[in-house]
């Protein structure tokens, strides 16, 4: 919260990276928790996080605790598993692509990097590339002047056109299949964001990173298409 960053900066050494950052106007940094296995790391909380009724069909259901102060931003990208998205605290703000936009969003192979952070400016660069890649995200900047994205990226003005977005708040869920490209933005409740998420075995699959392979049926939901009713 702003009370809690001015506490922060107040707290500070005279000659520290806080009281620069502090002097400079920029909020000292702060942590984000993501990916926590509410499985494994956070038991307790189980019973404040009840089942999805609705989701039964569902395989393989895997819970994680989201939590950061509402400034964080996920970059384009999906997700190889079906997903539940709750907001716990504050809100997500998505902007959605089809994955029949693979081609569109540049599905690849992408290198990835290691980050400096320097406190007291708050800048933040590239050091080195790494030899690993990621195969789920989007070279796309979606948040780059328009014309910039056009020339690095001219098959995108086309998925651009076909955007969803979507606010999503606490009493919410959303349901996000897999392979559906999101790109979210974190707001805050009193300086505060925490969600839960779900991912399940994904009923439809593809190969990855492969932007013309399209989305079959999962082999492992196929006693719920025999049993399935037609109406």
């Amino acid at each position: 919260s702003a009370g809690e960053r001015a506490a922060a900066c107040a707290a500070a050494e005279p000659d520290s990276a806080v009281a620069a950052a502090c002097a400079a106007g920029k909020p000292p940094a702060s942590l984000y928790i993501e990916y926590l296995d509410m499985d494994s790391d956070i038991r307790a909380l189980h019973a404040d996080v009840a089942r999805y009724p609705f989701a039964t069909h569902l395989r393989g259901e895997r819970r994680h605790f989201w939590f950061g102060n509402g400034q964080t931003l996920g970059k384009l990208h999906f997700d190889p598993f079906d997903n539940l998205l709750s907001p716990v605290a504050g809100g997500k703000h998505l902007t959605l692509f089809s994955p029949a936009a693979n081609e569109e969003l540049y599905e690849g192979h992408m290198r990835e990097a290691m980050l400096g952070y320097d406190a007291a400016s708050g800048a933040v660069w590239r050091r080195e590339l790494m030899e690993s890649t990621s195969m789920v995200n989007s070279p796309v900047d979606i948040e780059a002047p328009a014309d910039e994205v056009a020339a690095a990226f001219p098959a995108f003005e086309r998925a651009r056109a076909r955007a969803v977005r979507c606010d999503v708040r606490p009493g919410d869920t959303l349901f996000l299949p897999a392979f559906h490209w999101h790109e979210v933005r974190s707001s805050p409740d009193d300086g505060r964001n925490a969600a839960v998420n779900s991912w399940f075995e994904p009923f439809w699959s593809k190969e990855f990173p492969c932007a013309a392979c399209r989305p079959t049926v999962n082999p492992a939901y196929d006693d719920v298409l025999e049993s399935a009713v037609e109406v």
